[in-house]
């Protein structure tokens, strides 16, 4: 069966999201360096501690979600939705905010990076803005998917499975707007890692382990509210949620800059 009926600007919006993914964090960087003086090095180095701890993290859900799932299927779909939001959530800020609390406490200092404001500042745009590459080349592969699918010039033959043709209608139906909510996520995701960042930054600088474990209920409760809220309420809701998690991030990021050039200062 053939279904020829891409649309261009379903292409391009695709193409333009992927693009600003990348470019923006990149971006950031660029900017970070010439304001601040803060070397690419550490940007580099909140993009390679995200994937080695996504190393870890990543089959640890893989191995451990599907059986979890099975086991609460009894409670209910909602409550089984509930607590693997939960689960999936937790697991993110453990593994994220203790592997910034372990980089800036025994890797930065052992190499004197200074600890500094603008140093966190980097190291989350680092953090963050690896994972929106990382989702930008996903967002590339869907793009492949979807001209193969359904392009004139890329048509190819489809078995006759129900499965199969709901995806395949699922792609069918996309519209720019389906896209776009995709690249406001991230740069609100990135954010929130400058945000973590700076919060766990202040946990080593002022040994308040509070801050650390305010971090990883922070970082849990955005990645459960989102795997939940994006099963049972749509894309609209969950984005909306996320916006005021990340005013929030912002405002945090202003108080901590000010407090932590103060006292710096002082």
């Amino acid at each position: 069966m053939y279904l020829p009926r891409m649309d261009p600007l379903v292409v391009a919006t695709f193409a333009v999201v992927a693009l600003l993914e990348i470019a923006i964090p990149l971006a950031l960087g660029y900017w970070i360096v010439r304001r601040f003086g803060v070397p690419w090095r550490v940007f580099g180095l909140g993009a390679l501690f995200f994937i080695a701890v996504q190393v870890v993290h990543t089959p640890l859900v893989l191995v451990t979600q599907g059986p979890l799932y099975r086991s609460l299927l009894p409670l209910g779909t909602t409550t089984t939705l509930a607590v693997i939001a939960l689960y999936l959530g937790l697991l993110a800020g453990l593994f994220e905010e203790i592997g910034r609390y372990l980089v800036y406490r025994y890797y930065f200092r052992r190499r004197d990076i200074p600890l500094t404001r603008e140093t966190g500042l980097q190291f989350g745009a680092g953090w963050g803005g690896v994972e929106s590459i990382i989702v930008a080349l996903l967002v590339l592969s869907s793009m492949l998917s979807y001209i193969l699918l359904t392009g004139d010039g890329g048509i190819i033959p489809l078995p006759d499975d129900p499965a199969v043709m709901a995806q395949v209608e699922a792609l069918r139906g996309l519209t720019p707007l389906d896209i776009l909510p995709g690249l406001f996520e991230r740069m609100m995701t990135i954010t929130l890692h400058i945000a973590w960042s700076l919060m766990v930054l202040a946990a080593v600088v002022y040994d308040r382990k509070a801050l650390l474990a305010l971090a990883v209920l922070w970082h849990a409760a955005v990645d459960a509210a989102a795997v939940f809220l994006a099963q049972t309420q749509g894309i609209l809701v969950t984005e909306a949620v996320i916006f005021v998690f990340a005013v929030a991030g912002l405002g945090y990021i202003l108080m901590q800059w000010r407090r932590m050039g103060e006292q710096a200062a002082s």
